[in-house]
């Protein structure tokens, strides 16, 4: 106990003694006393001096962090709106395409009677082959008025109610079309088929004679007792020969996109004004 006294009180005399001498060092600028306290002091100061920089650097990292995830959520927020924008706006581009057809369908065929329609609901499947629109009777949609879109033919109205209509397009295996080639003048019947069906496309059968080649194109003829004539139909894409030998047959891609059908223009009263 004796021994631990005395070892404090020596202690607390040397660190006394330390301090009066870094002082008079200092003050006095004493080389040899402020180059061996330096001495002494320099691992402390170091240390001192390294705890504070982490010290700093630790809240700096933390601070940056928190700034980072901040600037991160807003940019991802950010992002959400101009996708939801971005959407809104090829919405309405599309919108705007879909009116501006029917439009220039209008102008095209200002001769008839024409009230737009769109599509408001259609048999299962990928194709639009029946389908309903929202105009009926009480706009003078009846039964066989005409239905184009896309500048082409779509079909017709197979029933009517006062407020819809019911469309049998060219593509079902229902449909019978009087059509027409524009560069020869042959006439034949372009029929919906269940197989082309699912790949877009009609047939058209027509005499054997016909110098018909892939590219011509096809509209309604004047034989027609629904079409009026000179609809534009689509172009040939395949020719085969009937197994008879008296006619051939030719694959049709219609103009009209029977995937992606939203609006329509409705040739009213048999296209008779």
């Amino acid at each position: 106990m004796k021994f631990n006294k005395k070892f404090k009180k020596t202690g607390l005399i040397a660190t006394v003694a330390l301090i009066i001498i870094v002082i008079i060092g200092k003050k006095y600028n004493i080389p040899v006393i402020s180059t061996g306290v330096s001495y002494i002091l320099y691992p402390i100061q170091k240390s001192i001096i390294f705890i504070s920089s982490r010290s700093s650097d630790m809240t700096y990292y933390f601070k940056n962090r928190y700034e980072l995830a901040d600037e991160n959520k807003n940019l991802k927020q950010e992002n959400e709106k101009l996708v939801y924008e971005n959407t809104l706006l090829a919405e309405y581009k599309n919108e705007n395409n879909n009116l501006k057809d029917i439009l220039d369908m209008k102008q095209r065929y200002r001769d008839y009677q024409g009230v737009g329609a769109s599509i408001i609901g259609k048999e299962p499947g990928n194709w639009y082959k029946v389908f309903n629109i929202d105009k009926g009777t009480q706009h003078n949609v009846s039964e066989n008025s005409v239905i184009l879109a896309n500048g082409g033919l779509v079909g017709h109205v197979l029933s009517a109610t006062p407020i819809s209509g019911k469309v049998l397009s060219i593509i079902d295996d229902r449909s019978s079309v009087s059509a027409k080639i524009v560069r020869t003048g042959d006439t034949g019947i372009l029929r919906g088929d269940i197989e082309l069906a699912s790949l877009g496309l009609c047939k058209l059968e027509i005499n054997i004679e016909s110098e018909i080649v892939k590219g011509d194109q096809v509209i309604t003829s004047h034989l027609s007792s629904i079409y009026p004539p000179g609809i534009p139909i689509g172009t040939v894409e395949e020719i085969e020969q009937g197994k008879n030998g008296l006619t051939q047959y030719a694959y049709i891609k219609p103009i009209v996109d029977f995937k992606h059908l939203e609006q329509t223009l409705v040739i009213i009263s048999n296209g008779i004004n």
